[in-house]
């Protein structure tokens, strides 16, 4: 009876050990199919000259080069890439701070991972000189085209004020991205605000009846690589191997100008010698500055000024809405910010 009772326990015992084995090689095999299949990653890039780093990237192929496996999606400007990003369908995306700043009002579930382009001097007022328009004074009262909700809206605004004149004192024409430069060369609008290649394309249209009117020396527009939290598939490492890759891009932007511009135009669909003419308005280099900050709440105020967000809204803390760590671990001399 004894023999019996021992029998059966020592046989029960090696059928739980043999289950915990089973079952722990089971999880084994499971994770190591995981870790052998690396997640693929979408990036959301704007067809503009600012993303020239990461429109080199993808034709070099500097992506895979950093063990980076990632689909990439274009789009006609920032504010749609960032849409596709808050919509699920993109980690990563290039976009304009103004973009940025409308969405941190009712969304905290992005971060900004580095700026990847400044400018100063790529946004213009150009006006037709046959409605009368030379100065900015004479805006009053005319119809003024805007992208509305980009960096080119905050442009017209920060124009328009700097020069007396507010939103009232213009009929504000909202523009198709897709055809910014067609209402002012057609005549629907007399002035229009443009950011590039828009601007110089609407002054090579327009020829001799162009108006360029020159904006405030202190605006400055960034452009921006954001990205998804590491919770939702963007870790640090992912980030840091994409920004390498715009690493990799910068240097060729530095080394071999005519190689960067060729790759660009041939990206962006762009004459060469209109690429030529805008190419030394832009700063290409990544950096997270506390300048972006300053930047972003201006615009957010603005926003508010303006009532362009709900009645009641808080400026968003965009502090915690920059995800410095994978740029400080890589170069920690451009990431420089005040917490």
């Amino acid at each position: 009876m004894n023999s019996a009772r021992s029998f059966a326990q020592v046989r029960d015992c090696v059928l739980r050990r043999t289950r915990a084995m089973i079952a722990a090689l089971g999880v084994a095999v499971y994770t190591g199919a995981v870790v052998a299949a690396p997640q693929v990653l979408t990036l959301a890039v704007a067809d503009v000259p600012h993303t020239a780093p990461l429109l080199i990237a993808e034709a070099e192929g500097y992506f895979a080069a950093e063990g980076l496996k990632l689909k990439v999606i274009h789009c006609v400007i920032g504010r749609a890439c960032l849409k596709h990003l808050l919509d699920g369908e993109a980690h990563f995306a290039t976009v304009a701070d103004t973009p940025i700043a409308f969405a941190a009002f009712s969304r905290k579930d992005f971060a900004i991972v580095g700026t990847i382009a400044t400018s100063g001097r790529e946004h213009r007022l150009v006006a037709r000189g046959d409605r009368g328009i030379q100065s900015a004074a004479d805006l009053k009262g005319k119809r003024i085209g805007m992208v509305k909700g980009t960096s080119g809206h905050y442009f017209a605004d920060t124009f328009l004020l700097y020069n007396g004149l507010g939103s009232l004192d213009v009929t504000v024409v909202p523009l198709d991205p897709k055809d910014a430069a067609g209402p002012l060369v057609r005549g629907e609008v007399d002035a229009s605000a443009l950011f590039e290649p828009h601007g110089r394309d609407a002054i090579r249209r327009l020829g001799t009846n162009a108006r360029v009117l020159q904006g405030p020396s202190f605006f400055a527009l960034t452009f921006n690589l954001v990205s998804v939290p590491a919770s939702v598939g963007a870790s640090d490492e992912d980030v840091a191997k994409l920004l390498r890759a715009v690493q990799r891009g910068n240097a060729l932007i530095r080394n071999d100008p005519v190689r960067a511009r060729a790759i660009v135009g041939a990206a962006l669909k762009i004459e060469p010698g209109l690429l030529a003419e805008i190419w030394n308005d832009f700063d290409f280099r990544l950096q997270l500055g506390q300048s972006l900050v300053t930047t972003l709440e201006a615009q957010a105020r603005w926003t508010m000024r303006d009532k362009l967000v709900p009645p009641g809204s808080r400026l968003p803390d965009f502090l915690d809405l920059i995800r410095v760590e994978p740029l400080r671990r890589l170069e920690p001399r451009s990431a420089r910010l005040i917490r």
